[in-house]
């Protein structure tokens, strides 16, 4: 009985160490984020304020920014997030760009295309050289 409560306790153990852990590797990547997603994610991965506060703070329904936030952690946890924010550099300007929009501020390639001033056939373009350039590396 001792040993299974022994087993039990170092597995939760465990399972905390991971979970610090990986909130440690996505704190490394919200430099990244646009400030509005960064302030957010940084005040749910403290975990100080209940979502319901948060939402208050925001002035959103509590659903609504638990959606946003799930949304940019997903965006931060994406390969494809972490390839252009340690890549960033060694992209071509342009694919820069529409990568800083489409896949860093998690914009559509559409919005991307208007606020760049690129074609959306261009945007496209771009982004399939971020994805091949990425499978490369990934």
């Amino acid at each position: 009985m001792q040993h299974a409560l022994n087993n039990l306790s170092d597995q939760a153990h465990t399972l905390r160490q991971s979970r610090r852990s990986h909130i440690d590797e996505l704190r490394t990547f919200t430099e990244h984020l646009p400030r509005d997603d960064k302030m957010l994610i940084e005040q749910v991965l403290d975990g100080q304020l209940p979502m319901t506060q948060l939402a208050r703070l925001y002035r959103q329904p509590a659903r609504q920014l638990q959606r946003r936030a799930q949304s940019i952690i997903k965006r931060l946890s994406d390969k494809h997030f972490r390839f252009v924010a340690l890549q960033m550099n060694t992209l071509p300007p342009e694919v820069r760009n529409t990568a800083r929009h489409v896949i860093l501020h998690g914009r559509s390639m559409r919005k991307a295309a208007e606020i760049s001033g690129q074609s959306l056939h261009m945007v496209r373009q771009n982004m399939n050289t971020v994805r091949a350039t990425a499978r490369l590396f990934i």
